[in-house]
This record gives C-alpha cells, sequence and structure tokens, in this order.
C-alpha cells in the first residue's frame, strides 16, 4: 500500500470513530403535524398537544340561590353562611368548575365583576402542566343570583317551632320585672346558639300570662341552653316533657315542653328559716342574703333551703324615727304603738337621731333594713 492510500484509510477510520462517539439525535417527528420536536406530550408534539387539551370546562351560566332574609347561600346541597355576594360568585363558579385527571401543578385563578347586584361575570384563569409542559386556559362564566328563603327563614317564617319554655314561678306569681328579665335571659342565650351555628335558635312566639310567660323556640337543643342561662342567673328548676308532633324521613318528630320554674323567693323577701330573720339578696342554686337577728351574711344550698316561712318582703318596710344609738342597739318610735323600743343595731348603721329609717315588722320582732 502507498502511502497516498495509507493516508486516505487513516481518514476514513477516523470519521467512522468520530461518527460513532458522538450522540444521537434526540429530534423526533410529531405523527401530526409532520415537525420536528425535541420534547413530547403523549407522543405529539406540545403544540398538538395543547391545541386539543381542553383545560377547563365550565357553564356559560349559572345560578346561585341566595336567602334574602339571611344571606346564606345554598351551597352543596345545603345553606351555609358564604359571605358577600363576590365571594359567592366565585364559590358557585369553583364549585362548577371541571379540570380533566392528568393535570399536575393546577393554579387557579377568579375574578369577580358585577354587571348588576343580581348578575357577576366570573373571569377565571387555568395554569397547569402535562408531562413538563404548563399550559393556560382562560375563561368567564356569568353567575345569576336568585334571591329566596332559605329553608330556616322559611320555618321561621312559618312559625316553626320545637320547643315551649313555661316560665312560672314556686308557689307563688313570678313579678313584671323577672318575666322581663327572663325573656332578656333568652334572647342573650339564643343569640349565643346562633353564632355557634344551630340555624333554628329563634323565638317563633311570646305569650305572657298573669302567672308567667310561654315562650315558642325553633330549637329543642337551644331551649335546653336557654333554662340552664335563667336558672344560672336567676335560679330556679325545670323539667321536660316530649310530645309526639309527626313524622319527618320515617322519624318520629317530638315537641319539647320546658317548665321553668323560678324559685320560691326572689331578691328582697324576708323569711324566716332555722330560727333565723333572713332578707334574701339571691335565691339560685345557692341561696344568699342577711341575717338581720345579727346583720351577718347568710348564705345556703338551695337544696337545704327548705322549711322556710315567708314573713314579706322588704318592698313593705315602713318608716320609723330614730330616738337613739346605743353601743349594740338603736331605739325607735314603733311605727304602729308609737312606743320607744329597742332593736338590734345594723352593722355599719349611721343614721342620725331623729331621722326616719326603714324597719320590717314581723312577729319575731321589728328590724332595721
Amino acid at each position: 500500500m502507498t502511502p497516498k492510500d495509507n493516508k486516505s484509510e487513516t481518514k476514513q477510520t477516523s470519521a467512522r470513530a468520530a461518527a460513532a462517539a458522538a450522540p444521537a439525535s434526540s429530534m423526533t417527528v410529531c405523527p401530526e403535524c409532520g415537525k420536528e420536536t425535541d420534547k413530547t406530550v403523549r407522543n405529539v408534539c406540545p403544540e398538538c398537544f395543547g391545541k386539543k387539551l381542553n383545560l377547563f370546562d365550565l357553564p356559560e351560566v349559572l345560578h346561585a340561590r341566595v336567602c334574602q332574609r339571611c344571606g346564606a347561600h345554598y351551597y352543596k346541597s345545603k345553606w351555609e353562611d358564604m359571605g358577600t355576594p363576590d365571594e359567592v360568585a366565585m364559590l358557585t363558579a369553583e364549585e362548577h368548575l371541571a379540570i380533566p385527571d392528568g393535570i399536575e401543578n393546577i393554579t387557579v385563578g377568579m375574578h369577580p365583576v358585577a354587571r348588576s347586584p343580581y348578575i357577576y361575570d366570573v373571569l377565571v384563569d387555568v395554569e397547569g402542566d402535562v408531562d413538563g409542559v404548563t399550559y393556560y386556559k382562560n375563561g368567564k362564566v356569568e353567575v345569576r343570583i336568585k334571591r329566596e328563603a332559605c329553608e330556616m327563614c322559611s320555618r321561621r317564617a312559618g312559625g316553626y317551632f320545637e320547643g315551649i319554655i313555661q316560665i312560672r314561678a314556686n308557689n307563688r306569681t313570678p313579678t313584671k320585672e323577672e318575666i322581663t328579665e327572663c325573656l332578656k335571659l333568652v334572647e342573650e342565650s339564643m343569640m349565643a346558639q346562633l353564632k355557634k351555628g344551630d340555624k333554628l335558635a329563634f323565638v317563633t312566639d311570646t305569650m305572657t300570662f298573669k302567672d308567667g310567660a310561654d315562650v315558642y323556640i325553633g330549637s329543642s337543643k337551644a331551649g335546653k341552653h336557654v333554662c340552664k342561662h335563667i336558672i344560672e342567673v336567676l335560679g330556679g328548676t325545670v323539667a321536660e316533657s316530649y310530645t309526639l308532633a309527626g313524622m319527618k324521613d320515617g322519624k318520629d318528630i317530638y315537641r319539647t315542653t320546658f317548665a321553668m320554674k323560678l324559685p320560691e323567693y326572689k331578691k328582697g323577701d324576708v323569711v324566716y328559716f332555722e330560727d333565723k330573720v333572713i332578707e334574701i339578696k339571691n335565691c339560685g342554686k345557692r341561696v344568699t342574703g342577711i341575717n338581720l337577728m345579727n346583720s351577718s351574711n347568710f348564705f345556703i344550698d338551695g337544696e337545704h333551703f327548705k322549711n322556710t316561712k315567708l314573713l314579706g318582703n322588704t318592698a313593705d318596710a315602713q318608716e320609723a324615727v330614730l330616738v337613739a344609738i346605743e353601743e349594740h342597739g338603736i331605739q325607735i318610735l314603733d311605727p304602729v304603738t308609737f312606743e320607744t323600743v329597742t332593736i338590734q343595731k345594723p352593722m355599719g348603721f349611721n343614721a342620725l337621731p331623729g331621722s326616719e329609717i326603714k324597719v320590717f315588722k314581723t312577729e319575731y320582732g321589728i328590724f332595721a333594713l
């Protein structure tokens, strides 16, 4: 072989080696458009896949149901407190937004635009990845808001009630002030239960009588809290009874009657108990007051406050002239006989002789208040 032939052979060998060492081309041909591409998505180029990809589905028009009284929104088959109309429009669009399987790293943006108080355009932007390629699509949906009454407001307007709170007093007639206070406590407790999510925590009707009041309530559960609240503040007891009111979904529906009894004694009552004359300050689970015989504080559990005798109320106290003040007693003119008598001096007594003071006359003596 000549030197010329040897050089030619060497060049060919080097070319073949270089070709063998070079990496294979990563370019492929899209079977749909015929273009070469270095990236495929589901076996086609990203452009061809993007043309047939529907990144999301959303109806052109949607309807939202909003309660015209309480503002609740009918969402996912139940009435919910959802806030502003803007939020209702977005939640309605979100509920019906459909994104196909296989989309990763999804980002959704929504922006409501009010055309009127009852019609909103919700602008929708969706971005997601398929096989590492990011796709984007935007659109809009019209949300029409329909005003109606939710289930709870319909019940309230229709006089619905699950329970009756019968407010009475034990062995006496409650005062007007006590009834007013009880009705105030009913409203306070109902508002608290409503804020906790009990949509039936409302008063349907209130009827007052000489002997007390009947309060019709939408929720028996809330009724239990009402009675507990009254007892904590004013004392008393409650007994529950149940009446069959009908059936719903194959189940018996019962109404609850809460027989609420205020304590036998109220603030200002004067009673005789275990050789003591007690001016009542509070008569609940715990009875508190003043022992008028020695001006000491009195307290006892309500369940042990029995075998008592009502002597009257401090509202019936009489005026008496203070004659003189002694170390442990005071002299007054009996408001009935006008005789000078000495009675127990109350703790902290600071009236001046010649002035008139309040006294309470009983068969156990006269006591200064």
